[in-house]
């Protein structure tokens, strides 16, 4: 089945998007989705950023770096929760740059996806944050999280 703009928006406007029948539109649906992220229609972009997470495969990383830099927190907040669903790896190079946002709940959400154990590029980052984040509440689970790595 040939997949169109037109399907990628039909799955994405509901309000609460059923991902699991969303990702069956499978990776003909990239495309679409970085073009949604590129546009900056905050809601879309956001749907659009974590589905591309779910669709397997290589080709959904550079939807999420470009989410990862986009100049709206909430579409980078977007991509730092999707980091969850990526390979180790490429987890940990999309939260480098969101570890150091400057939006709190940037930096919250991309605490909150950092896998088990801690990648080593990140560990800097994050006792960066336990030690000098402006956000008490930032410091605390930078902390928890490098003591549970411990």
């Amino acid at each position: 089945m040939a997949v169109t703009m037109d399907d990628v928006r039909r799955v994405l406007s509901p309000d609460e998007l059923d991902y699991a029948e969303a990702v069956r539109l499978g990776s003909e649906a990239l495309p679409y989705l970085e073009t949604l992220v590129r546009e900056r229609h905050t809601q879309l972009a956001t749907k659009a950023t974590y589905l591309a997470s779910l669709i397997p495969g290589e080709r959904a990383i550079p939807i999420l770096k470009e989410a990862a830099s986009s100049r709206n927190a909430d579409i980078r907040v977007a991509a730092a929760g999707s980091a969850r669903n990526l390979p180790y790896e490429e987890a940990g190079k999309i939260l480098v740059s969101l570890l150091a946002d400057h939006d709190i709940g940037v930096r919250k959400v991309a605490l909150m996806s950092v896998p088990s154990p801690i990648p080593t590029e990140l560990r800097p980052y994050i006792a960066r944050l336990a030690r000098s984040d402006s956000a008490l509440a930032i410091r605390e689970l930078a902390q928890k999280l490098l003591d549970r790595s411990s």
